[in-house]
């Protein structure tokens, strides 16, 4: 594919630009002098975001490095001469562009990015203009990003951990959701499932064995970047049941958001311990000394706080059955 032309295109609407401009904003924002610097004090980094983009492509390509701007997680030699490596890969245009593409076409929220990679470049613009028509994707500047209360509400759950790895679970649950309701269209799809696997019928519609979930942090201070594999495994493994119309909702978000303590004087020791929970499930792995935390937060929040009130951990049963 060729990421140049799909990013130009995308910007080529008004109110992609708009969107993107919100991100590339913050994803520059450690650069205080020069023509970046310059574009943020004018303000226009709608009306100048090809300028933008090109001045960071042809930086990265001039001076043969990566930046913060291009891939979070590097760090410049400037900064930390010790931590660069001599014969370091050389980046490419191509390289570049597809990155920036997966940065500015993902969903955000405060200094969040998700995105899907190796999914079909039709189901993604698909998935995102429903985004747009229900209103969770927001696309003004003033107020971009992603409608979490409409997600929360969709998903038929309270609450959750809305750090980097919750929002990420958020996002990729609610793909699954877009999946469901787009193939109940289809009578066949249920037939297709039983004889050839859901793995494979998801192929057929352009999520890949190399699909991965890319999390991106963008904050000015600390840039991070997350890639997850396999995740076509994660959803084949977790939401099999509300894919095949056996539940209303992912029963794997019903036990997580009863398991998560939202109060505020919980908060600071709950949000931290979910968001690391999540982090090792969408890795395939599940941390019984986290869970066992979480379970002990949560009963002590419980006992303390409802006053002979608990509200119960849902569909245990379920969760269970997928660790045995």
């Amino acid at each position: 594919m060729n990421y140049q032309s799909l990013l130009k295109k995308f910007l080529a609407d008004k109110q992609n630009r708009k969107y993107s401009a919100t991100i590339l904003e913050k994803l520059t924002g450690q650069h205080r002098h020069g023509f970046i610097a310059e574009i943020r004090r004018e303000g226009s980094f709608v009306d100048r975001i090809q300028e933008t983009i090109d001045f960071l492509v042809e930086d990265a390509v001039g001076k043969k490095r990566y930046t913060t701007s291009v891939l979070p997680t590097i760090v410049s030699p400037d900064q930390a001469p010790n931590f660069w490596f001599m014969n370091e890969k050389e980046p490419t245009a191509e390289e570049v562009y597809r990155l920036l593409y997966l940065l500015l076409t993902g969903l955000y929220r405060g200094n969040y990015v998700v995105n899907l990679d190796n999914v079909s470049i039709n189901v993604m613009e698909e998935f995102r203009d429903s985004l747009i028509k229900k209103a969770i994707l927001l696309q003004e500047a003033t107020t971009g990003g992603i409608d979490i209360g409409k997600i929360l509400a969709e998903l038929q759950i309270r609450k959750f951990s809305l750090a980097e790895f919750g929002f990420s679970l958020l996002t990729l649950s609610y793909f699954v959701r877009w999946v469901r309701d787009k193939t109940k269209l289809y009578p066949e799809w249920l037939q297709k499932v039983k004889k050839i696997g859901l793995p494979s019928t998801l192929s057929e519609i352009g999520i890949e064995d190399t699909c991965s979930l890319v999390t991106c942090k963008i904050h000015k201070q600390k840039k991070e970047m997350y890639i997850t594999p396999r995740v076509k495994d994660f959803v084949v493994k977790w939401y099999d049941d509300f894919l095949y119309g056996k539940a209303d909702s992912p029963y794997l978000l019903s036990f997580l958001s009863s398991l998560y303590v939202s109060h505020k004087n919980y908060r600071k020791i709950s949000d931290p311990m979910a968001n690391k929970f999540i982090y090792y499930l969408l890795r395939g792995y599940v941390n019984g000394e986290l869970l066992t935390d979480m379970i002990n937060l949560k009963m002590k929040y419980e006992l303390k706080e409802k006053s002979g009130r608990p509200f119960p951990i849902l569909k245990v049963h379920e969760f269970m059955k997928k660790i045995d």
